[in-house]
């Protein structure tokens, strides 16, 4: 199992390492080689360095939140394990379908670090849950103030289904949590009347199993909302540390924008875009959104960045996604030579089953 899931690991970097290939192969394939180096030598290099800085702000943000989380449960905890283990859930965030990699590996790394493993789990669960609170209703804003201004432009590119759509799954999501807060049993209710549904249907096999998973999950986050109610004052500062993270994220591709010295659009329709981009993108299968974040930001920007779009694609992805991958081999080389063990298959299979919630 374990040779497996190194396999696993390593396969997605190959994932992502074509992807990046194949980037740039299309890239020059849309476009001249001259026009290329062109867009390159326009953009401010001192832009692409804000870009960057945001990005680290980006995963500051997030160890901040963690550790406000993390700090009155466990008063001992230092904020550098806060901000590795940030950059850990980042990286396999980026080579893992869905970021399904992402929470496991953290907590994992947070027991290394000597954080009781119900403390971690709190602290991730419940920075998830702010997290989809704040992205869900940035994404309302985003629709509800920028529709007026350019719904119409969205809707000729034939985009605006799209939009919709990523809205609603961010929202299901989010109406699922809030069931799973107020409304424990009928959540429970729908999700086992789902299952049989998915298995008269031939859909899903093995529907015990399904339902033990969802039930134990249920249980997990209904036991972090009844922590978060307690804690008002950390997770009212975790939710504004979560929109920083957020405005950061968005800001990066008008950053971008910038440092190409165009000045045609404002500064709003560049972030909406933006989360679309977002929206759409984040529930594709695939490591990183591969081909579904490239293609939606081509589409969105397209008239944005006019000449530029293809090199602004590129350096969003570097900056956005293979950034994170770098800085993330970083620190697992180094918490390798520090003599931190990396999880085992059963090392991981027992964070997936446990519900030992602080």
């Amino acid at each position: 199992m374990e040779k497996i899931k190194k396999k696993s690991s390593k396969l997605n970097l190959i994932i992502c390492a074509i992807a990046f290939i194949v980037m740039i192969v299309y890239l020059l394939f849309i476009d001249k080689p001259e026009n290329i180096l062109n867009a390159l030598r326009k953009i401010n290099p001192l832009m692409l360095a804000a870009a960057a800085v945001l990005m680290g702000g980006y995963w500051l943000c997030e160890a901040i939140t963690v550790h406000l989380i993390i700090k009155p449960l466990h008063p001992s905890a230092k904020f550098r394990f806060s901000w590795t283990d940030t950059i850990i859930g980042q990286y396999f965030n980026c080579i893992t379908p869905c970021s399904s990699g992402g929470q496991p590996m953290q907590a994992y790394y947070f027991v290394q670090f000597g954080v009781p493993l119900g403390v971690g789990l709190t602290a991730l669960l419940s920075r998830f849950i702010v997290y989809q609170l704040v992205l869900t209703l940035t994404s309302a804003f985003t629709l509800i103030v920028g529709f007026n201004q350019f719904g119409d432009d969205l809707s000729s590119k034939g985009l605006m289904p799209f939009v919709f759509i990523g809205f609603a799954i961010n929202s299901a999501v989010m109406i699922f949590l809030i069931g799973i807060a107020f409304w424990k049993k009928g959540t429970e209710k729908v999700i086992n009347l789902f299952i049989t549904l998915m298995a008269k249907l031939r859909i899903t096999k093995h529907p015990l199993k399904r339902r033990v998973y969802f039930i134990r999950e249920i249980n997990k986050f209904h036991k972090n909302f009844m922590f978060l109610k307690k804690n008002i004052s950390i997770i009212f500062k975790a939710c504004l540390f979560t929109l920083l993270q957020t405005i950061m994220s968005l800001s990066i591709s008008y950053v971008l924008y910038l440092g190409f010295d165009l000045h045609t659009s404002n500064y709003l329709q560049v972030i909406s875009y933006q989360a679309y981009t977002n929206m759409i993108s984040s529930f594709v299968p695939l490591p990183g959104a591969m081909g579904a974040a490239e293609l939606g930001f081509s589409g969105f920007f397209k008239d944005i960045f006019g000449s530029y779009t293809g090199v602004a694609t590129m350096l969003w992805r570097i900056v956005t996604f293979y950034l994170p991958i770098i800085v993330g081999i970083a620190h697992m080389l180094s918490l390798k030579s520090k003599g931190y063990k990396e999880p085992d298959a059963e090392d991981l299979e027992k964070l997936n089953e446990s519900d030992n919630i602080e």
